[in-house]
């Protein structure tokens, strides 16, 4: 009877520890999608650029895989504070889906596709998506992006693409351990 309640404890503090490993995972891919794509959504759906570059380190690089460009984090933010400080531009939602997300105590790194929706003077909804590769790094206890890498691969990433993707809350499929 001994051996079974020795095995019957282990069991217990065996599924209690896995419990506090699977919350202390759920927590922290909250923190990163909070810190990141959230904010970042957000920003774009409000044209607000203090949101916008706040989430961005200022070391952070810029690739723009279609346009052959790389851009520091000033120059690449400053295009952002002007073209959303023109009263004539309209908020144009962005949405994240993951490919793959690698994760160390203070990097990630997350490659997925996102899907721009425009709405135009017709009132038309129009999409654009592409994909892209982001480095995050924990500073002051908040992801920031360090590099941020976007391409539509020719045009080949399109809804299909966007779908195929995991959304964010589905870490299990994404994360790579």
């Amino acid at each position: 009877m001994t051996g079974i309640k020795n095995i019957s404890t282990t069991l217990i503090i065996i599924l209690c520890f896995t419990q506090v490993i699977i919350a202390q995972h759920e927590s922290m891919h909250q923190k990163i999608n909070q810190d990141m794509y959230e904010n970042f959504s957000n920003a774009f759906a409000t044209l607000d650029y203090d949101l916008f570059a706040s989430i961005h380190a200022k070391e952070m690089i810029r690739i723009s895989g279609g346009g052959g460009e790389i851009k520091n984090s000033k120059t690449y933010l400053d295009g952002y504070q002007k073209r959303w400080s023109d009263p004539t531009q309209k908020p144009a939602p962005i949405d994240f889906r993951l490919l793959e997300r690698i994760t160390s105590d203070s990097l990630v790194s997350d490659r997925g596709i996102y899907r721009v929706t425009y709405r135009n003077d017709a009132g038309e909804t129009k999409y654009s998506y592409g994909k892209f590769h982001v480095l995050l790094k924990l500073k002051e206890n908040n992801w920031k992006i360090i590099m941020d890498y976007d391409s539509n691969e020719n045009k080949s990433i399109d809804k299909k693409s966007f779908d195929t993707a995991f959304p964010l809350s589905e870490y299990k499929k994404y994360w790579k351990q």
